[in-house]
């Protein structure tokens, strides 16, 4: 525990780091769902609710997986500001202010730590793994501790957790990363931590014997024993899954034990099970029963299978998807977050135009088979069967996640995207969240009208004619939308992206019966020149095999996807860009989008540890060293008197982007995805850590400048649904405002 006059030490430390200072001022942004949730019928909004209920049910299970701490300082920040009269009720902040009689700034600053701590579910950032404390110094914040209702209840918290809310040392434990290398990660929580081999073993173990390790974590008992820890309600195994495992190789053994995050996962599955009774469709509720059962026994094929229902449950009013779902956070590539979201159709805009939005995606859709066969790794790597996705553009309900993406591409299991397909959902009103004040940076100044045009252009040729309804409101606001990581990718490209760069590829495989699903005997390795030397076996999957560097070689390799087609004619006409120069143009402005993309990657570069802290950025930064390296891409720089660098501007060779982009790109891709096919984890980490490595002067120069240029990422108010005395369920949504983040966690009740 923490003495005051260590705490403030540590505090003074904290307020000289800005590295790791919480966000000032960070911009809060609305759902706007409140007209779309109003049109749906009783029965569909009663199964919304009772998915929002399972969904942030599991909330604190997401908490868990990122820090040993994040629970309780979550706990801190509820009891902070709840009535001492209903804990599910916001406290008088006014008058908690004037009690305490800190400033204005020292009570915004300890509003703003509270709100990012809530929206990340941690005082660890989802987009980028680095810890945050608090502007504030330790004696301020004790004095808006001290003034809380619930007193008794806040102070012993505030002792509990005050000196790891402002511990800054040691500096490798305020990044998640792998323990090996003194970093923390929660997937491992035991101290010691298993060794770097030890977690090696223990997945090819379990790829023996058919155990996936997404709803897993892994304890280090001794050198002799570890424990693999099963997400589920219960203590028994499935009936599949053995008792223990042993290493002959390193000689220990592991037992594993059902029954992590029980207490949330039973309060999740209430949720599914309430959301049956309301699913209006057979397919839908044996889903739910499904998730249920994989919560319950810990069985992830019973995911799957209530995965396979979701993918052919084709346009739903209320879209819903939950589990162990991405692995970015596991250092090892292997274990899953979990989320969970509710999302719904509005039914206004779908009725108002009902073809003109979905004409041109669905056109695309329906090419994607002819499509795919202009991508350059060939028939032979690509998949047997292309399965025609789902395409749907949705609004949020709810989210339980620590960062709300603007688009999902689900399922990831390999094996259910090839046999029954996956969705592209497209979430607009996460899209049209638009914060003031943001600026566009690393385009020079003569290019950024041009630039922002085709962010528009870009926009408009995806949302086709525009009418006056609520959603051209929507579109409007996304169209102005200036400060994105990858502005023209992101709309002109996000969609060919997940549907013909994640939906394509194909894994070569060894078949339970030893068969293979590729023809040994005559297909060369095109990188090699030489006969296919690897291949997976059963139960290997692309993470277990490929490793840490799996989930950022995957977007890369996505990304990669939509730069290359951004010049194929044939996508360009789906979505009406006829003239030559606009086709120019879109492809310049596509290549030079990823470029500034590529400069603010270092954001989420750490020097000190060699490693990116967040995957899609780091795939970007790759794309653009390659990019650099075949003379597409440059960097300008401009300087002070003094020589000292001031700005710099993203810059691409219109000629080479024009005339080779297109090759460059292709022989990336090519890499990228025979690697993935032929499971060549050793090949992959070498090919793709030097691909993202960034040169020694971009971290000494452009990286300071890039900190300095960040802006502060968006916060997102969710609303709640209550059931009122009639049956009837209510939407409640809050004040856009610091002040409104924290009521609506309080009222939400986690």
């Amino acid at each position: 525990m923490a003495s005051t006059s260590t705490a403030t030490t540590t505090a003074s430390s904290a307020l000289g780091d800005t590295r790791f200072l919480a966000d000032q001022n960070p911009p809060v942004c609305s759902l706007g769902i409140g007209k779309a949730f109003q049109d749906l019928t009783k029965e569909e909004k009663l199964y919304s609710h009772h998915l929002s209920l399972a969904s942030w049910a599991g909330a604190r299970i997401i908490m868990a997986q990122t820090s040993p701490h994040a629970e309780a300082i979550l706990d801190l920040i509820i009891a902070l500001f709840s009535s001492q009269k209903n804990d599910a009720e916001l406290a008088d902040l006014q008058a908690m202010k004037d009690k305490s009689q800190v400033g204005d700034k020292d009570w915004e600053d300890v509003l703003a730590y509270s709100a990012q701590v809530l929206s990340n579910l941690a005082h660890f950032k989802s987009f980028g793994g680095t810890k945050f404390v608090p502007r504030v110094n330790v004696e301020a914040f004790e004095k808006v501790v001290s003034a809380a209702e619930r007193k008794d209840d806040v102070r012993a918290l505030w002792e509990k957790t005050k000196e790891e809310i402002y511990a800054l040392s040691p500096v490798s434990q305020l990044v998640i990363g792998k323990p090996s290398a003194g970093h923390l990660s929660n997937y491992y929580p035991s101290d010691p931590a298993p060794s770097d081999e030890q977690v090696d073993e223990v997945q090819n173990l379990c790829d023996q014997k058919g155990i996936s390790t997404l709803n897993t974590r892994l304890i280090k008992v001794s050198d002799k024993e570890l424990v693999l820890k099963l997400a589920s309600t219960g203590k028994d195994l499935p009936s599949s899954y053995p008792a223990e495992l042993e290493s002959q190789k390193l000689g220990f053994k592991v037992r594993i034990e059902g029954g992590d995050f029980a207490a949330s996962l039973a309060k999740v599955n209430q949720g599914l099970l309430d959301a049956a009774k309301f699913a209006g469709d057979d397919n839908r509720s044996k889903m739910l029963h499904d998730y249920e059962a994989s919560f319950r026994t810990g069985n992830l094929e019973k995911h799957k299978d209530g995965s396979r229902k979701w993918v052919k449950d084709q346009g739903p009013v209320v879209e819903s998807y939950i589990g162990f779902i991405e692995s970015y956070v596991d250092p090892f590539g292997a274990r899953a977050e979990f989320e969970a979201f509710v999302a719904v159709v509005n039914k206004e805009v779908a009725s108002c135009n009902p073809l003109q939005q979905s004409k041109k995606f669905g056109i695309l859709v329906d090419k994607a088979p002819h499509l795919i066969q202009d991508l350059p790794w060939g028939k032979s790597f690509e998949v047997d069967t292309f399965q025609r996705p789902d395409f749907t553009a949705l609004e949020i309900l709810s989210f339980a996640t620590g960062g709300i993406p603007a688009g999902i591409n689900i399922p990831n299991y390999h094996d259910v995207r090839e046999q029954d397909g996956f969705k592209n959902v497209s979430l607009v009103n996460i899209l049209a969240a638009k914060a003031a004040g943001e600026v566009l940076t690393f385009i020079a100044p003569e290019e950024r009208e041009m630039y922002e045009k085709w962010v528009d252009r870009c926009f408009e040729v995806q949302v086709c004619n525009h009418e006056v309804s609520r959603r051209d409101e929507v579109e409007a606001k996304v169209g102005v939308v200036r400060v994105r990581e990858a502005d023209v990718c992101d709309f002109f490209c996000d969609f060919p992206n997940k549907l013909l760069g994640h939906g394509t590829g194909k894994l070569l495989q060894q078949r339970p019966d030893g068969s293979l699903n590729f023809d040994r005997d005559n297909l060369v390795n095109p990188l090699t020149n030489k006969p296919i030397e690897s291949w997976y076996q059963p139960g290997e999957t692309y993470g277990s095999r490929i490793g840490p560097v799996s989930s950022a070689m995957e977007e890369c390799r996505a990304e990669a996807v939509a730069l290359y087609l951004a010049s194929n004619r044939e996508i360009q006409e789906i979505f009406e860009i006829k003239e030559q120069k606009d086709r120019d143009d879109l492809v310049y402005f596509t290549f030079l989008s990823m470029a500034r993309a590529g400069v603010k990657a270092l954001e989420w570069y750490d020097p000190v540890t060699g490693r990116h802290g967040q995957a899609h950025m780091e795939a970007r930064h790759g794309i653009t060293n390659w990019l650099m390296k075949h003379g597409i891409v440059s960097l300008e720089k401009k300087l002070d008197e003094q020589g000292q660098l001031v700005d710099a501007f993203a810059r691409v060779n219109r000629e080479a982007c024009l005339g080779k982009g297109k090759k460059v790109m292709g022989d990336l891709l090519l890499h990228l995805q025979i690697l993935k096919s032929t499971g060549d984890g050793p090949g992959a980490t070498s090919f793709f850590k030097k691909l993202t490595t960034p040169s020694r002067a971009w971290i000494d120069e452009l990286r300071p400048l890039v900190l300095s240029s960040k802006f502060p990422r968006k916060i997102f108010v969710q609303p709640n649904t209550v059931v009122g005395e009639g049956g009837e369920v209510e939407l409640r949504e809050y004040e856009v405002s610091l002040e409104g983040v924290v009521r609506s966690f309080v009222e939400r009740g986690l």
